[in-house]
């Protein structure tokens, strides 16, 4: 690797030379505030005795046998500067600018736009990617009219036209002072690594998307024709498929594959790692990415199978469904493969609906749903793939064993549970994607006459409405009576109180029968919503518990509780993961632990506690040494009565409570940036520690 100074129109020089664009680098996409900071800086150079400005670093590496440049780093300042160099040639043939040398035009075009020698058809010297090299062509040889407008290369082309036409100062005096920008040019040898300078680079990660870094390291180290065959086959689609928002699409593909949810913004580097890893070919690892990515898109677009599986997942989408995505992935390719009945999928959807509507009326967690999609389908088919020829049990049915074992965080709610928290739920306490989602679904239940109530609160052309209002007036206090401030409290937010409406701001805090018989009021209204509204002559807390019940029992008819009669033919014993926050570890009894995938038996929380630290001890020393050293999270260097010595100088303490030793497993794991997912406990159940007696 050499590198040295120079300026960049010096880059520019010289015959057969020509500045390719890799097809894994992103497209041009400099925005108009990048441009108007380059041309400022040029007139503040121009207006000052400076002899040269700074403009980044550039690094190629050369095509053999040529001196073509593949740009890694630096395409979207060669772009700019070709992009201001083609305005000012323009502008000078338009006799929009002077020039006191009349060949200096020719001298532009001819020496640092395009190489009349090349033997290609193609003479011009930048070539970018596909995308944006029609654009930058356009505007060398074609005229006006014929420029791709909505091409970010012909936006910043015309900002820097319109402000050369304006600026006052002559070709040759622009030309002087871009001949003063100056760049770091780094040329890489053959041996040299491409994607390790490359990631050096962009180690910060702030000019480039997770996805922009996968898609390099995909395409880098490959051959220009390999590399331009996968890009259009695979990654370009990829790219639409995603609507150009690959990082969320590869997050979900790994948690898809891996069972476990990264951090999006090191999607990048958990990549590298999976595949390097798994140890796949590049075009068989893109050929998999393609075709989840066509999955991803069908998902995200509801246009999985029949109308009727579109709107059962559509429903769907109205909640923040994209956690559910690496289940959905799976699924529906497990779906297509086995050719699973559209009755079986609809069946499927409409258990993860349950699921999800329950949860949200019991108030628990969203966030915990990301680890049960995770590993969801994988759990699913654990069950279904170790039945017996004989009794293949059917995929909704393990789905529903699967979810009602669920506990704690991630529980599937009771109908007990449902009714007591329907009665107090406070709908404005949901997220807004929820609140739409259940009050759409208790609109329209399922008939074929639907509202879109989801588009129309969105776009709010029509609102939520409390029939006790919010501030409660005289009248509505007397009709309410003596018991009105409590009522007011504990229904106001609740479903019972709760519809929809078009003209929210015209009923205020009028009256009941006034907000029933005014024009458009209740008794006209065409939601369903509103029907055992209408016939109502108060509304006092005899109406709001009758119409608690009925909107409980949609609720109940719409997302009632599974049954399932699936049962495993060897009964698998209970299990809980360390990043399990709260599941209750004190009195179990341990069987075994699985860390990493692999399974190890142990009789006791100690043996555990110490068999763990020494596996982590060989991955990270230096970690558990910096533990140690600063007598954190039970490590020490010095014994006593309560440690337990792991190796010469290495003690964890070991005499304590369940609780503690999990809290120590806890932050070695996180000192160690270890996922805590990777360590499983399995406990002994309760018939084998009778059976021990």
């Amino acid at each position: 690797m050499k590198g040295d100074a120079q300026p960049l129109i010096k880059f520019f020089d010289g015959s057969d030379k020509r500045f390719i664009i890799p097809l894994y680098q992103r497209n041009y996409d400099w925005k108009e505030e990048n441009c108007e900071q380059l041309f400022q800086d040029l007139m503040k150079l121009h207006n000052s005795d400076r002899k040269s400005h700074f403009f980044g670093s550039i690094v190629s590496s050369i095509q053999s046998g040529t001196e073509d440049r593949f740009i890694i780093d630096g395409q979207q300042r060669i772009t700019t500067v070709s992009l201001l160099l083609i305005a000012m040639v323009n502008a000078k043939k338009a006799g929009q600018i002077e020039a006191t040398d009349a060949k200096l035009v020719e001298k532009i075009f001819k020496r640092y736009l395009v190489d009349e020698y090349q033997e290609d058809e193609r003479k011009v010297k930048l070539k970018p990617i596909k995308k944006d090299m029609q654009a930058f062509d356009a505007l060398l040889y074609k005229s006006k009219d014929q420029y791709i407008k909505e091409s970010n290369v012909t936006r910043n082309y015309d900002f820097f036209y319109n402000k050369i036409t304006s600026v006052g100062l002559t070709l040759d005096e622009l030309f002087e002072t871009i001949k003063k920008l100056e760049v770091i040019n780094i040329r890489l040898d053959e041996d040299d690594d491409p994607q390790l300078i490359f990631e050096s680079l962009n180690s910060t990660g702030l000019d480039l998307s997770e996805a922009d870094k996968i898609r390099n390291y995909l395409l880098m180290s490959l051959a220009p024709a390999e590399q331009d065959d996968l890009y259009t086959r695979f990654w370009n689609p990829i790219e639409e498929f995603t609507k150009y928002d690959p990082s969320s699409f590869v997050r979900d593909y790994l948690t898809m594959k891996q069972g476990k949810i990264g951090r999006i913004d090191k999607i990048y580097f958990i990549f590298k790692e999976y595949a390097e890893t798994a140890d796949i070919d590049r075009a068989t690892l893109l050929e998999d990415m393609h075709h989840y990515a066509r999955i991803y898109s069908q998902v995200d677009n509801a246009e999985v199978g029949t109308a009727k599986l579109n709107r059962k997942l559509n429903q769907l989408r109205t909640l923040d469904s994209t956690i559910a995505y690496p289940f959905f992935m799976a699924f529906f390719d497990y779906a297509t493969k086995v050719e699973l009945a559209e009755t079986e999928i609809y069946q499927v959807l409409d258990v993860i609906e349950a699921y999800w509507a329950r949860r949200i009326i019991c108030n628990l967690p969203s966030n915990a749903l990301n680890k049960v999609f995770a590993t969801l389908h994988r759990d699913v088919l654990n069950h279904v793939n170790r039945s017996s020829d004989e009794t293949v049990p059917s995929y909704t049915d393990v789905l529903k064993y699967v979810l009602l074992k669920k506990g704690r965080s991630s529980v599937f709610p009771s109908d007990e549970e449902v009714k007591g928290d329907f009665k107090t739920r406070q709908v404005y306490k949901m997220p807004v994607n929820a609140r739409m989602f259940i009050l759409e679904r208790m609109e329209n239940q399922d008939n074929n006459e639907r509202h879109d109530v989801v588009k129309e609160l969105t776009e709010k052309n029509i609102s939520i409405e409390h029939i006790m209002p919010q501030t409660l007036s005289d009248k509505w206090k007397i009709a309410l009576g003596n018991d009105w401030e409590r009522i007011h409290e504990q229904y106001l937010h609740t479903m019972a109180n709760l519809t929809l409406t078009g003209y929210n701001s015209q009923y205020s805090n009028l009256t009941f029968i006034e907000k029933r018989d005014m024009e458009k009021g209740f008794k006209d209204s065409a939601f369903r919503l509103n029907n055992s509204v209408k016939s109502c002559e108060q509304w006092t807390e005899t109406e709001l518990k009758a119409r608690q019940k009925e909107l409980q029992n949609v609720f109940m008819r719409l997302w009632p509780m599974p049954t399932t009669s699936f049962e495993p033919l060897n009964r698998e014993a209970e299990s809980a993961s360390l990043d399990d926050e709260d599941y209750e570890f004190t009195g179990k009894k341990l069987q075994a632990y699985i860390l990493h995938g692999v399974r190890y038996t142990v009789n006791t929380w100690k043996e555990m506690l110490i068999q763990v630290c020494g596996h982590i001890l060989i991955e990270k020393r230096s970690t558990i040494e910096w533990l140690c050293a600063n007598e954190k999270n039970g490590f020490s260097t010095t014994q006593d009565g309560w440690n337990r010595e792991l190796v010469q100088g290495i003690y964890v303490w070991t005499d304590n409570s369940t609780v503690s030793k999990i809290n120590i497993l806890r932050g070695m794991f996180e000192e160690c940036n270890i996922p805590a997912s990777e360590l499983v406990f399995e406990f002994r159940s309760e018939q084998e520690e009778e059976n021990e007696e």
